[in-house]
């Protein structure tokens, strides 16, 4: 009795202290979240691979420490490069432990530098694959750097989200590498704000994913008639015209923002959230968008009125959905059975709670991100080496799987044992040859 006192003790200390903090207090929260989050083998081997690419192009010293690299990270640049994905025996043990020596050697080096001070990846790609015209060319610089780089970001954060290999801690840090603010007023700047708040909020910062699309809808709200024709082909809204097309954006803006302060703990964020979601239904109605987001949310808010009878309505149609599994289903047919015998006042159980509805959503994005052809877009929109970019990613996401599996103690201590082994296999057939 004693221990179940104290939690909840504990519980409405935290909510309390929750409820006095400030929207900034809680959002630097997020900020030091965000660091720890980052702060990972995935990540660092991940960025070790991006230098590597991105520092083969650099021709100036940049400094002292990173020309003491630079033979080595332009080695191993070719190796991983060249490794055959139709061929896995290219790189051997022995190579995946050589390299992941040498990123050991330089691994304070990799974790304090900025990925964005060498050439971008097109650069990159130009240098290693283009023909003697295009090595020539000068490198990208200042704004033209900084707007390319953002969107070579973006699309990686987006292309490895969907990977077992690479997944969401790499997006997460390629989110964090773009800045939509240092961009001009475009579409691409709100989609890639809109990107953003959708991954922190993803990885359960909220505050984050609130600041972010606060901003987003605040620029949205004061260009109305900006043109989206990639906003409309990445939702596949090709029914829609420019005017709708903003409504539609505007609409998932306010959709995800409730959602961040549906997952909050003070009594002010709920509120919020609820006023989000009726904005969101009612630019879904305008575009005559009806799909299990808008139902999810529509149930939400019934349920919260106590409209029972459209409450049921909605979760009915929401169990038609695709993105849904049967353990999904199951819950919602539990939910409507409650919503059928519950007493008026009664507050919403768990049955049909936040995690749920957040759970529709998140999985809604990831079928919306899972359908867009990358490699398409950017064939489309004439980026130089395509396939190869591609190809290196594939290349890496092995790369970086190996080096791990290898570099395990494990591994580390079989590969040293095979080394004695062949070291003594050598001298053995040394000493017959000379017998």
């Amino acid at each position: 009795m004693k221990k179940i006192v104290l939690a909840l003790l504990l519980v409405f200390i935290f909510s309390c202290s929750n409820e006095s903090k400030t929207d900034k207090e809680l959002l630097e929260n997020d900020k030091k979240e965000l660091v720890k989050n980052l702060d990972s083998y995935k990540v660092a081997t991940y960025k070790f691979g991006k230098i590597l690419i991105r520092a083969s192009a650099e021709k100036n010293t940049i400094s002292p420490e990173f020309q003491s690299f630079k033979s080595d990270l332009d080695r191993i640049f070719n190796k991983v490069v060249k490794y055959d994905l139709d061929n896995p025996e290219s790189l051997s043990m022995l190579d995946y432990i050589s390299i992941y020596r040498d990123y050991k050697n330089m691994e304070d080096f990799i974790m304090e530098t900025d990925e964005d001070i060498f050439p971008t990846l097109i650069d990159a790609f130009n240098l290693a694959y283009g023909d003697s015209i295009s090595k020539q060319i000068e490198y990208l610089k200042g704004e033209d750097k900084v707007y390319v780089q953002n969107i070579e970001h973006s699309v990686l954060s987006a292309i490895v989200i969907l990977s077992k290999d690479l997944g969401k801690e790499v997006s997460l840090y390629e989110c964090t590498k773009t800045y939509p603010e240092l961009l001009p007023d475009s579409e691409i700047k709100t989609l890639l704000q809109y990107f953003r708040g959708f991954l922190f909020f993803e990885k359960g910062l909220y505050y984050l994913s609130e600041d972010e699309i606060s901003r987003n809808i605040d620029w949205l709200n004061h260009n109305e008639k900006i043109d989206l024709p990639y906003t409309r082909a990445l939702f596949q809204w090709g029914n829609l015209n420019n005017e709708q097309t903003h409504i539609g954006i505007h609409s998932l803006n306010h959709l995800f923002r409730g959602f961040d302060r549906l997952m909050m703990e003070r009594e002010i964020d709920e509120k919020r959230a609820l006023e989000d979601f009726e904005m969101f239904l009612k630019d879904t109605k305008k575009i005559g968008l009806d799909n299990e987001i808008v139902w999810s949310v529509e149930s939400y808010l019934y349920l919260k009125n106590e409209d029972n009878e459209k409450a049921i309505a909605a979760l009915t149609k929401l169990k038609t959905s695709k993105l849904l599994s049967s353990g999904d289903k199951e819950r919602i047919d539990e939910s409507i059975e409650y919503v059928k015998n519950r007493k008026p006042g009664k507050v919403l159980n768990g049955v049909y709670d936040k995690y749920f509805l957040s759970k529709i959503a998140t999985k809604y994005m990831f079928s919306i991100l899972a359908q867009v052809d990358w490699k398409k877009v950017m064939k489309e929109q004439n980026v130089p080496h395509t396939d190869e970019i591609f190809k290196t990613i594939d290349n890496l996401k092995v790369f970086l799987e190996n080096m791990e599996k290898y570099s395990s103690t494990e591994n580390l201590k079989q590969t040293g044992d095979e080394i004695k082994n062949t070291g003594k296999n050598l001298w053995n057939k040394a000493k017959a040859l000379a017998e």
